[in-house]
């Protein structure tokens, strides 16, 4: 276990300080010593709580985090533009614990190891206000089980160390072993319930944003962990705990792998979680779901956080590589596939395999799913007031080295999502807005809720009113016309409809990757066949031909890789550690 030791021993004085306007920055504090962070004469608790503002610089930020791409170039939706970038490794040969791909195992215990540190430290301080030690307490325990509930999806059950600090040369360090995943869940669970009431109080709906879906709201605290953030993290464990990858256990002996036997109230507990933050009516759909990507507090964002400012930079690195902006050509880093953009119905919400849905293969694009046009840039699409051009030659795939240092779509496709409205304008509005600068990624959202309580609720009870109801708000937001869902469905049919729609709303959203693995579906839509896009010629005519193509024939192994690997140096080091079956 030598990279746990290593980075759980990182030196305290790694802290963050805190503006004005109480944003979650990123900026290392001079601080020399212990004693400066645990100040006794610092009653506003200062530098404590820039201790805490670095846990939450510790949460998840998925844009480009992956080698320069998001985590769903590795699951069927997108692929990188560039041919050199090591997710096509991924893509091509899988993940082993050598290359272990996405190992998030070091940064939670890096952040697990900090929360407990202020657990032990923070009564050092002469706090001058005693509401703000009990916030924060709740805060960092919150911040904690979420940590462990991103190790638990990706590993199965992992070592709880409680309130524990170890130091690095501590013999029990490296005789921890793997808790159960049904302890992680009730330790995660335990956690949340008993600080959600100590959580600073949520801000109310009207102060979330304006009616109009346009304006940001006046939430000054947004970002810090609340009383729905606590319940919101709670109902996904709950989901991920009722899902088939651990509902139950492929290898039920190893009892860190999953639950020995399937139980169907685990799916009741999850839908009552969602639809206990459902009952609050504290959140709301975003009628434009533009707003997302130019709001930090909006009336349907539940939990998000602060990272690097990708404000202008992002619509520099994915929109086309024929536009240039402010002196900068444009990346196009991301090639979304074929396989997306046919999940995408028609305006009508048919599939565009019904052949009474109005598809036109001529007319591939006209009449979708108005996701499809906020999610991909395809052909003659409307971008900074000019065509997009991804026929064979066009602007943004020149089929030369000229542009984007030779980089181009693989897929006849660009992706547009987390980008403005900024069809008709000439230059990028700000995304992923935040006013200090920093961007803000949104873990989870009231869609996130609604179609979590219907997938829930369907498995427990089949697709009854509400399942329905649930399904079309997110489908009615959409712009789907009817957006109705087809009635009579069995609860096979919703779960097909429930898991397409998670792909849409979601996409890029780092969540299909973890989806597909939940649902054990991985194998039979990502890991059978190949990848596509389409190859677009443009006719003397004027008229344009369409022709398939094959991108990647992604590898998936369904007897490891359902679960991600523990990397090889924390078994070496502590052979207590079991790594995941068949790795």
């Amino acid at each position: 276990m030598k990279k746990l030791v290593i980075n759980l021993s990182l030196a305290f004085f790694m802290v963050l300080s805190i503006s004005c306007k109480k944003v979650l920055e990123d900026h290392p504090l001079n601080i020399n010593k212990e004693s400066d962070i645990w100040d006794q004469y610092d009653a506003t608790g200062t530098n404590a709580q820039a201790w805490v503002i670095k846990i939450y610089s510790q949460l998840p930020n998925g844009f480009i985090r992956l080698n320069g791409m998001e985590l769903d170039c590795a699951a069927g939706d997108g692929v990188p533009s560039n041919r050199a970038n090591a997710v096509w490794n991924v893509i091509n040969g899988g993940y082993n614990s050598i290359n272990t791909f996405d190992d998030n195992w070091a940064n939670c215990y890096s952040a697990i190891r900090r929360a407990n540190i202020f657990l032990n430290n923070y009564k050092r301080v002469p706090w001058s206000d005693p509401t703000l030690p009990k916030w924060l307490v709740a805060e960092v325990r919150t911040l904690r089980a979420y940590f462990y509930y991103e190790m638990i999806r990706r590993y199965g059950g992992v070592p709880l160390l409680g309130e524990k600090v170890y130091n690095p040369d501590d013999p029990a360090l490296l005789q921890l072993k793997r808790s159960s995943f049904a302890a992680c869940v009730d330790y995660i669970v335990s956690e949340l319930d008993a600080v959600k009431d100590q959580l600073r109080p949520d801000a109310s709906l009207a102060n979330r944003g304006s009616g109009n879906g346009v304006a940001e709201g006046t939430d000054n605290d947004a970002g810090r962990m609340r009383p729905t953030i606590a319940m919101a993290i709670k109902a996904k464990v709950l989901l991920l705990a009722a899902s088939p990858l651990f509902n139950p256990s492929a290898t039920p002996a190893l009892d860190f792998t999953g639950y020995p036997s399937f139980d169907a109230n685990r799916w009741k507990a999850a839908a009552d979680a969602m639809k206990a933050i459902m009952d609050l009516n504290m959140f709301a759909l975003e009628p434009n779901r533009y707003v997302l990507n130019t709001t930090h507090v909006n009336k349907e964002f539940v939990f998000m956080r602060y990272g690097a400012s990708y404000q202008i930079t992002w619509g520099n690195q994915a929109s086309p590589v024929g536009y240039t902006v402010g002196n900068v050509v444009s990346g196009g880093i991301v090639s979304p596939t074929q396989e997306l953009v046919d999940a995408f119905p028609m305006a009508n919400g048919k599939a565009i395999a019904d052949p009474t849905s109005g598809y036109n293969l001529a007319n591939p694009y006209a009449n979708r799913d108005p996701r499809l046009s906020q999610t991909v840039f395809y052909n003659g699409a409307t971008w900074l007031r000019r065509p997009v051009q991804t026929y064979e030659g066009g602007l943004d795939k020149p089929n030369n080295t000229n542009i984007a240092g030779g980089v181009q779509t693989q897929t006849g496709y660009y992706q547009k999502k987390f980008l403005a409205q900024d069809d008709n304008n000439t230059a990028f509005t700000p995304t992923m807005y935040h006013p200090s600068g920093l961007s803000t990624f949104c873990l989870i959202r009231y869609a996130d809720i609604l179609l979590n309580y219907a997938e829930a609720q369907n498995e427990f009870a089949g697709p009854d009113a509400t399942v329905y109801a649930a399904v079309n708000a997110v489908r009615q937001r959409a712009g789907l016309n009817p957006f109705a869902a087809p009635t009579g469905l069995s609860k096979e049919q919703m779960r097909g409809l429930i898991q397409n729609e998670c792909r849409l709303e979601f996409a890029f959203e780092e969540r299909r990757f973890y989806d597909i693995r939940r649902w054990k579906i991985a194998k039979e839509v990502y890991g059978t066949g190949s990848l596509h896009g389409v190859s677009i010629v443009k006719n003397a005519d004027g008229s344009l031909t369409y022709t398939p193509i094959t991108v990647a024939t992604p590898f998936f192994n369904a007897n490891n890789m359902y679960l991600l690997p523990i990397a090889n140096n924390e078994i070496l080091a502590n052979p207590n550690i079991a790594q995941n079956p068949n790795y």
